[in-house]
């Protein structure tokens, strides 16, 4: 199909939205507030607004929307959504449909599978027909492209490589699991693991010190810094975050003998602080010849991942499955 499709990222902040060629160029950039603390209908809200600011007057192929959650891909349904207040399923495709009003088409899927279709269109996997996505930020998102084609699962709920346990007696995951990677590599998990450190009773003055002013959604950030100069406990805690990782790269390669794995996410930006350990510690634990075959690499799309992957299923149709 040729064209122009519209990709969006829905994010709990802002919404992202491109308009992208058919040869995989983005032709204008929109974002907006998403309001996603508000609920469903001012996130519908804001998508409308940003897609009538995109589009104009220009015919476009399609509307493909990234979200994270869980959707019934037949019915257009988000079923749930963490970063949306009170989304229990919610018809969203149906929504916008009907305000929309001009029979264009729109495609949904779940973010991290958007960023793993993204990465395989025209990111670093574009040469590869079997990898996986590993999405690293607040949680852990993953997708997984096999034979070329986004493998969903029976529920549409495959590639959620965030749950995979790396340790069983592990701290629990916020989805109930214990030792979930979520709970080891992720901001979430070095926030966590900053406050059981300033929380022991043989914590140096220094340390406490280096984060007393220091937000919440900044201790990530704070850490790669002090990490680059060489602090030791900055350093110690990428080195676990790498660890954990590469127990569960062992495992996607042992079970699916991808040509490649992808990191991307917010936290990718640390990579030269975990690669190391991830890489040494996936070695260790899996089969040698699918360890030795796999790439492992960072994303080059970085956060258009999704967006990218958002305007490739416009282009696809995901054979009319999931469109109207």
């Amino acid at each position: 199909m040729r064209g122009i499709a519209v990709g969006i990222d829905v994010g709990g902040t802002n919404l992202r939205g491109a308009l992208i060629s058919s040869d995989g160029k983005i032709l204008k950039r929109r974002s907006v507030p998403s309001e996603a603390n508000k609920g469903m209908e001012f996130v519908v809200k804001n998508l409308l607004r940003l897609i009538r600011d995109m589009v104009g007057n220009k015919e476009v192929a399609g509307i493909g929307i990234g979200i994270a959650g869980i959707i019934d891909q037949k019915k257009g349904v988000l079923t749930q959504a963490p970063n949306i207040a009170n989304v229990r399923n919610y018809p969203i495709r149906k929504a916008l449909i009907e305000q929309i009003g001009t029979g264009i088409p729109v495609f949904l899927e779940n973010d991290a599978n958007c960023a793993a279709l993204g990465e395989n269109w025209v990111g670093s996997g574009r040469e590869s027909s079997s990898l996986v996505v590993l999405t690293l930020g607040t949680g852990v998102g993953g997708g997984i492209i096999v034979g070329g084609k986004l493998w969903r699962g029976e529920d549409g709920m495959a590639g959620e490589i965030g749950h995979i346990t790396v340790d069983p007696d592990g701290p629990r995951c916020n989805c109930g699991n214990y030792g979930c990677l979520e709970s080891f590599s992720s901001a979430s998990a070095l926030r966590r693991r900053i406050k059981e450190v300033l929380g022991g009773k043989d914590i140096e003055a220094s340390v406490r010190q280096r984060f007393t002013r220091v937000s919440e959604h900044r201790i990530p950030e704070v850490l790669r810094e002090l990490a680059l100069k060489g602090d030791k406990l900055a350093l110690s805690l990428w080195d676990e975050f790498g660890r954990a990782l590469g127990i569960a790269i062992a495992s996607l390669v042992n079970l699916l003998n991808v040509d490649m794995i992808v990191i991307g996410g917010g936290l990718s930006n640390a990579w030269e602080l975990f690669i190391k350990s991830a890489i040494r510690e996936s070695r260790k634990r899996a089969l040698r010849a699918p360890i030795r075959r796999v790439r492992i690499e960072k994303s080059v799309l970085g956060s258009d991942a999704g967006i990218f992957g958002a305007g490739y299923l416009v282009f696809e149709g995901c054979n009319g499955q999931n469109s109207q």
